[in-house]
């Protein structure tokens, strides 16, 4: 693989709870899809101070933030965080 195909082309973020139902997503990163290997390779440089969930999102360079649906909470009680 060249060093080109190295290059982030997507920006990275994470989810940040804010209260017991919302939260926010902040910009953690960069990220790139590697489709040789089926990989997802993410740098992320900071990350939230508090409520941080441990969900990532990728969206490509330049794209606004996408938009992310109040948590859900399933069957076994534990909210599952999905965009």
């Amino acid at each position: 693989m060249s060093a080109d195909n190295k290059q982030p082309t997507h920006t990275a973020f994470a989810f940040s709870r804010q209260g017991k139902k919302v939260g926010r997503l902040l910009e953690c990163g960069s990220g790139r899809v590697d489709r040789q290997s089926n990989l997802v390779h993410v740098f992320m440089d900071r990350g939230p101070i508090t409520g941080y969930t441990g969900y990532i999102v990728l969206s490509p360079i330049g794209a606004a933030a996408p938009t992310i649906e109040p948590p859900t909470s399933d069957v076994d009680d534990d909210e599952d965080y999905l965009g």
